[in-house]
């Protein structure tokens, strides 16, 4: 899970409309999610407080051979309130690392600078880290960190090390600087935007956006940056190049937007593609696109090299959810019981040019929403099509294997009892699909291993009343036989 402190920074990035996926740093966030997850290690208990309107403190308390924990505290200039919650009132979704879907924040910024600043104290080794954010304007920002060890035994000296990161962002690139006391290390990071705009963009659409923050205008990104590091202490340079292709599709949303209508026409190669969503759009007559189901399925793939070590790495990952019927005992037929699941998918494959060893590492989340009973007023929003294939009743495939919306009457004439009890259905169902901006998920498991190595690792991460929980562990595979190299279970709370 999200630590208490970065979620309170995600927090504070959002509230002024910074980009945290959009950045060199982040590129490689899907698959490290979905990979190389975190386990908790021992028995850990976290508890965090908003003591004011601007001020966050955490403590966290674990036992693994040792009783240790930390203390921290975070204060910002900022109200986060439109975002923070506690977790009595926090989704699941919003603390999860999984996969990330690439947007584009839109929040307006503040003619007042921002800051925020952020400390933190492990004990009883004393060891100390912190941070400093200054936001400029709505495109230049200066972070500060700093680590201070202390000195362990005589023959050690206290050491403090600070890296001041300078960063810009504009809309279709963000920079980064970077220079820190250790070494004299000098480094620069930088990242393209490429965004490729949906086929159905030109068409008119009626219905308003339902959060402004969030844009489907362009489903597709491309990204690509590389970060360039010289050490003029040790005369060390560095070197890696990366690039990712990107979707978001808010699938319904982009459905509802995009997606025109379809005719099919038998003796012609082309078909005919017609869009009621807005008075201005007409008839048009396109070439037909092949919306094959996977498209509305987002998806991150991801290259990335360092020329000096001679690693390659590719990776992949895809995100699908769907909505199934519960068969219960003594289950209301007029009331049926739904629950909604979402999978994610995700490989990695690594390959060194020097040694030519390779690695194939694959894992996948499993996400599980709550039970919930669909009245008979709004059942047909959250039942799926008859075939049983996932899709609604309002959505088609046609022969051709394109994704299409039904016209009025179709849907009129196969929903009459529907249409009689709520009026303009097919519109209003499309809202309420629309409308979940963030799905109740009660639990995720995410399991991740590499054949080759012959390890797995596995994490269960849920929400019990109002303490969010996460538990897993790591296992190697070797010759001498399975072997536990980490494991524990973590609650936290944050009020």
């Amino acid at each position: 899970m999200i630590p208490y402190m970065e979620f309170v920074q995600q927090c504070f990035y959002s509230s002024t409309g910074w980009s945290w996926d959009n950045t060199y740093e982040h590129i490689l966030d899907t698959p490290r999610n979905l990979l190389h997850f975190p386990i908790p290690s021992g028995v850990s208990l976290v508890a965090s407080n908003r003591n004011t309107a601007n001020n966050y403190s955490s403590l966290e308390i674990s036992q693994l051979d040792r009783l240790q924990g930390s203390l921290s505290y975070l204060s910002t200039s900022t109200n986060l309130h439109k975002y923070y919650k506690s977790s009595h009132l926090l989704p699941l979704a919003r603390v999860l690392q999984g996969y990330r879907d690439i947007v584009d924040e839109k929040n307006g910024y503040s003619d007042v600078p921002s800051y925020l600043l952020y400390g933190k104290m492990y004990f009883p080794s004393q060891f100390l880290e912190g941070m400093f954010i200054k936001q400029f304007s709505a495109n230049y920002q200066l972070i500060t960190k700093f680590v201070n060890t202390p000195k362990l035994n005589k023959l050690s000296q206290p050491t403090s090390i600070f890296t001041f990161y300078l960063q810009r962002k504009s809309d279709n690139c963000s920079q980064d600087f970077i220079y820190s006391t250790r070494e004299h290390l000098l480094g620069f990071r930088c990242l393209y935007h490429f965004k490729i705009a949906n086929p159905g963009s030109q068409l008119v659409s009626g219905e308003k956006t339902l959060n402004p923050s969030r844009t489907s205008s362009y489903p597709s990104t491309f990204s690509s940056g590389c970060e360039l590091w010289y050490a003029a202490g040790s005369v060390s340079p560095g070197v890696s190049i990366a690039a990712r292709y990107s979707t978001y599709i808010d699938s319904f949303k982009y459905l509802m937007n995009s997606l025109p209508m379809y005719s099919p026409q038998a003796d012609t190669n082309r078909s005919t593609y017609y869009s009621t969503l807005h008075t201005e759009n007409g008839n048009k007559l396109v070439s037909s696109i092949p919306y094959a189901i996977s498209s509305i399925h987002p998806l991150t793939f991801t290259l990335a090299a360092n020329p000096l070590l001679g690693t390659f790495e590719s990776t992949y990952a895809i995100k699908s959810e769907m909505h199934y019927k519960r068969n219960l005992q003594n289950e209301d037929p007029n009331n049926p019981t739904f629950s909604k699941m979402g999978v994610v998918f995700s490989s990695k494959y690594e390959f060194n040019i020097y040694s030519y060893q390779s690695d194939l590492i694959i894992g996948t989340q499993i996400l599980r929403s709550k039970i919930y009973k669909s009245s008979e007023n709004d059942s047909s929003t959250a039942e799926t099509s008859k075939e049983g294939n996932g899709i609604p009743e309002y959505l088609k495939i046609s022969p051709h294997n394109v994704v299409y919306k039904v016209s009025e009457d179709e849907y009129t004439e196969k929903n009459k009892a529907s249409i009689l009890s709520q009026p303009s259905s097919l519109n209003s169902n499309m809202k309420q699909e629309t409308n979940t901006e963030e799905d109740e998920f009660i639990s995720s498991f995410k399991v991740s291993g590499s054949p080759t190595k012959k390890n797995v690792r596995f994490v269960w991460e849920g929400k019990f009343y109002d303490w969010f929980v996460s538990s897993g562990a790591a296992i190697d595979f070797d010759k001498t036989g399975p072997k536990v190299l980490k494991y524990g279970i973590e609650f936290s709370f944050n009020a």
